[in-house]
């Protein structure tokens, strides 16, 4: 029960941190806004919600300091992988199979009507979207991924596999980072994608490979967001919704490949 409680409150504390972290950028956000004059609660969080996605990559950006931290003492104490074995082709496919899985995600989700039933969801998805392509790319393409799989894989799975084993650790890591994300909708899609990613950076040994994943799923899920708010206007230009089922077969394909290949991938030891 002791090892238990122990390897919980390792686990959580980061979670804790970067959340922490989060809040009190927020809040030094909103105080700036009434102190510039907005007041009313409404008007000031239609302020907030365009900046939600960069004040969240500002939160990342100083969090990445005392996680890098933890992360390397870890790999010192012997929590994670001391050596890698991942290979140029490991990218490659981590790129091809991230951006699969991703669109193949969200297209049964999609299907399933679950986003549509989901206010949190709907709420989230419309502050993500406010700022600039660009912006969105650079922070909920980028720097979210790299934060995440260093919290959720790099300290949260290693901690995980160094006191019980591999399996708890893909399975638990996953679910956290489902849960992390706060709404259902992204809980599911999060769940399932941290399965992936878990178990390839077992398979691999290097955090490098799941962030190369993470990057991909979520680059290619913003391009596939934009482009499903004018997809009236793109079937029109293209007189035909064809294309769209290409690329969605080609997803299909990487998203095969990128499995089959990791499976059949030997573990890391």
């Amino acid at each position: 029960m002791k090892k238990f409680f122990y390897t919980l409150w390792v686990c959580l504390y980061p979670i804790i941190i970067y959340s922490a972290v989060q809040l009190m950028i927020m809040i030094v956000a909103m105080v700036a806004f009434m102190v510039s004059g907005v007041t009313a609660y409404d008007k000031l969080m239609d302020s907030v919600i365009p900046y939600l996605l960069p004040l969240t990559a500002v939160s990342a950006v100083i969090t990445f300091v005392p996680m890098i931290l933890f992360y390397y003492f870890d790999k010192k104490k012997g929590r994670g992988f001391t050596e890698s074995n991942a290979k140029p082709l490991d990218f490659l496919m981590a790129a091809l199979g991230g951006a699969g899985i991703a669109i193949v995600l969200n297209v049964i989700i999609g299907i399933s009507g679950l986003a549509n039933l989901d206010k949190s969801f709907m709420e989230v998805s419309e502050a993500i979207s406010s700022p600039p392509f660009p912006v969105i790319l650079l922070c909920a393409g980028v720097i979210a991924p790299i934060i995440e799989e260093l919290i959720f894989r790099g300290l949260v799975f290693n901690r995980i596999k160094y006191n019980y084993n591999a399996v708890a650790a893909i399975i638990i890591s996953a679910i956290a980072f489902g849960i992390y994300h706060g709404n259902l909708t992204q809980g599911v899609y999060a769940t399932l994608l941290g399965l992936c990613l878990a178990y390839v950076y077992n398979k691999t040994g290097n955090l490098l490979v799941p962030i190369c994943i993470h990057i991909s799923a979520n680059v290619i899920v913003n391009f596939y967001g934009k482009l499903s708010e004018n997809f009236d206007t793109v079937t029109k230009f293209l007189e035909s919704a064809a294309i769209f089922m290409v690329v969605l077969l080609l997803c299909l394909i990487f998203a095969i490949i990128g499995i089959i290949y990791f499976i059949r991938r030997k573990v890391k030891q």
